[in-house]
């Protein structure tokens, strides 16, 4: 299959593209100009097409021609602090707009299906008290971040009504492996700083899904024929609370547990009080996924288990350590 396939550089999309690539299909990647210096696009990808940004007036007729299949991962999800008007603004103008606008010249030049990354965010921010989210589930965006994917969602549901193109949506949580950053890289380095840490007997659910599961759900949505019309949750498996996450993270270091147990309520108001709220929202938070639908329609199944994406994970981290060390020698 002939693919096009947008955020090719960022975390996600430097694990999919060799798979693609593996599975032996042709993939276009699309680059915006202003990430060319970051990298050289050109030594990663065989075929790459530039563009000034994603928005509503970005032309991507080049990268489209002779494709079958859009993989759409670009968008913005994080911004520098702005005025909560001017990030609403910018993430309808990039995931929404942008999405919409690539899918209707996608529609024009032919492509057959345009599978779309999305986020578990759009079913809500949490599942405290009730089962993990199903694709059933009424969405509850509960920020401009979420309600801009969510608006994309719909759009692309409409092409597809309209025109008969066929649309996959997949919508994850937490994606970690290695070259992860952000929150689960300080995962990684409050477990490897040898320090206690009071998170013992946090008791919540968070899904979680392995770059390496991930890559391989959106490498089969692309070209499985179930698929076309269906949105999907996917995750690595039954969902685990933060204290399981740490004690596989310190065996996967090799280390002893070092968690012992505080007293959530103080450790609240504290992170509240220094305004760090969303520290304790993603520690003992509730956001959990049933991916039974992907797995029965698709007979999907994750490739790696939980456990070897973790070892993966700090293998990975332990290497970059080492690297940093011998080069501020």
């Amino acid at each position: 299959m002939n693919i096009l396939l947008t955020g090719g550089t960022g975390f996600v999309g430097r694990a999919l593209y060799p798979k693609l690539i593996e599975d032996r299909h042709k993939v276009n990647c699309v680059v915006r100009k202003s990430d060319a210096h970051l990298n050289d696009p050109g030594q990663i990808f065989e075929t790459v097409f530039y563009i000034d940004g994603l928005n509503g007036k970005s032309d991507f007729k080049a990268a489209l021609q002779g494709v079958d299949i859009v993989i759409h991962l670009a968008g913005r999800a994080h911004m520098p602090l702005r005025s909560e008007s001017d990030m609403e603004k910018e993430f309808m103008d990039i995931n929404f707009l942008g999405t919409k606008n690539l899918a209707e010249q996608a529609v024009n030049l032919g492509v057959k299906r345009f599978v779309f990354i999305s986020t578990v965010g759009v079913n809500g921010k949490s599942v405290k008290g009730r089962l993990p989210y199903t694709e059933q589930d009424i969405e509850r965006p509960y920020n401009s971040y979420t309600t801009s994917k969510l608006f994309a969602e719909h759009s692309l549901r409409k092409i597809e009504e309209d025109t008969g193109m066929e649309v996959v949506i997949l919508r994850s949580p937490l994606v970690y492996g290695p070259g992860v950053k952000a929150n689960f890289l300080k995962l990684l380095d409050l477990v490897n700083s040898g320090l206690p840490l009071p998170f013992d007997r946090i008791d919540n659910q968070r899904s979680f899904i392995g770059i390496d599961n991930f890559v391989d759900a959106v490498s089969e949505c692309a070209i499985h024929p179930v698929a076309a019309g269906k949105t999907f949750l996917v995750s690595d498996g039954p969902p685990m609370s933060t204290t399981q996450l740490l004690e596989k993270i310190f065996k996967a270091f090799g280390k002893s547990s070092r968690l012992f147990y505080f007293s959530e309520r103080i450790l609240k108001n504290v992170l509240m009080l220094i305004r760090k709220k969303s520290v304790y929202d993603r520690l003992w938070g509730d956001l959990a996924v049933d991916s039974t639908l992907i797995r029965k329609s698709l007979g999907w199944c994750p490739p790696i288990s939980f456990e070897m994406g973790i070892e993966k994970t700090v293998q990975w981290y332990l290497k970059e350590k080492d690297q940093a060390h011998d080069s501020s020698r």
